[in-house]
């Protein structure tokens, strides 16, 4: 019997899925095949997650318009806050 479960997510779907593949070499079963998407480019064993760089591009727009928010303001201060849970990886593409 071939069984094969694709799982698309993030470090919780990853973890589970773990758990699945463990399942499922207990019952001596064939596979399980994870899909890295997160827009934090969390996952350890990835260069680029699925949906980090349209981040990055989203993330640019917003310090642009700050940007020229706080430029047109005297003394004018933008502030952006990019999402990252652990290690900001969006904040560090920004150029």
């Amino acid at each position: 019997m071939s069984i094969k479960l694709y799982t698309v997510g993030g470090d919780g779907t990853m973890s589970g899925a773990v758990e699945i593949f463990h399942e499922i070499c207990r019952r001596k079963l064939n596979i399980v095949t994870g899909i890295p998407k997160t827009v934090d480019n969390d996952v350890g064993i990835i260069d680029r997650s699925f949906g980090f760089q349209t981040a990055v591009e989203m993330a640019q727009q917003a310090i642009s318009a700050a940007h020229v928010e706080a430029e047109s303001a005297v003394n004018g201060i933008g502030l952006v806050k990019l999402m990252g849970r652990s290690t900001g990886h969006i904040a560090l593409m920004q150029h």
